[in-house]
């Protein structure tokens, strides 16, 4: 019988036993609704909000800014959606959102972009990377405009292997927010492939929205993280 060698972590990885271990108990014992006010349901809840505290440790944030879901996907798409409608909401009248993201962003970025700019609703600037793989920082700025509301970059790429510099991107966006005043554009970081190897304090990244994947990371398939800083607005 021929042997198997698996050689795909990068898109996904086997559940951790300590992880399996952790999570049997809510799925036998502990199965009560969390939002529920009986015992049951509030057992649960008090395991959901202790995983939320490790989140939020991790990424060096508070809890409350700590969002799940399903998944990546939804996190991403979470991010992309919510600022757009949220800017559309307050920004009635006023020029077309725009949104900057690279060209070799995942799918779950880029389709939610192309809805987007489909339907009209946005415009959307695909910054190409150099011959290396690399987003210049430089071009990232140049394709800021007065109507941008939104950058979006990946930290680490699970195809090619390289680590765009969203530190330096961060620091740059912020830098532009502190001399117009504005608290746009949101800077949204999908560090997906980067948890399991790369610092992602929020802090340091100058990240106002973060995503994260469970089953990339020794964890369960299904669970999703959008990390929101407080003030940033997402309609859901």
């Amino acid at each position: 019988m021929r042997k198997q060698i698996y050689l795909d972590y990068a898109a996904s990885t086997p559940i951790d036993k300590r992880v399996l271990e952790a999570m049997m108990p809510y799925m036998r014992r502990h199965y009560g609704n969390p939002s529920s006010t009986h015992s049951f349901g509030q057992k649960t809840r008090a395991a959901i909000e202790q995983a939320r505290e490790q989140v939020a440790k991790f990424l060096h944030c508070k809890a409350d800014e700590v969002i799940f879901t399903s998944g990546a996907t939804e996190a991403n798409s979470l991010a992309i959606h919510g600022v757009i409608q949220n800017t559309l909401r307050l920004r009635s009248g006023q020029a077309k959102p725009h949104i900057v993201t690279t060209a070799i962003e995942h799918e779950s970025v880029l389709e939610p972009c192309r809805t987007l700019e489909r339907e009209g609703i946005a415009e959307v600037t695909y910054v190409k990377p150099q011959k290396d793989g690399i987003v210049l920082v430089e071009d990232v700025k140049n394709a800021i405009q007065p109507n941008t509301v939104l950058v979006s970059v990946m930290y680490a790429n699970s195809e090619i292997g390289t680590i765009q510099p969203v530190q330096e991107i961060g620091k740059a966006i912020s830098e532009l927010k502190r001399n117009t005043k504005q608290s746009y554009p949101v800077f949204h970081i999908d560090a997906v492939q980067a948890a399991n190897f790369l610092d992602c304090n929020v802090n340091t990244l100058s990240a106002d929205l973060l995503t994260l994947s469970g089953h990339k990371i020794y964890g369960p398939k299904g669970v999703g993280v959008l990390y929101r800083r407080e003030g940033v607005r997402v309609l859901p």
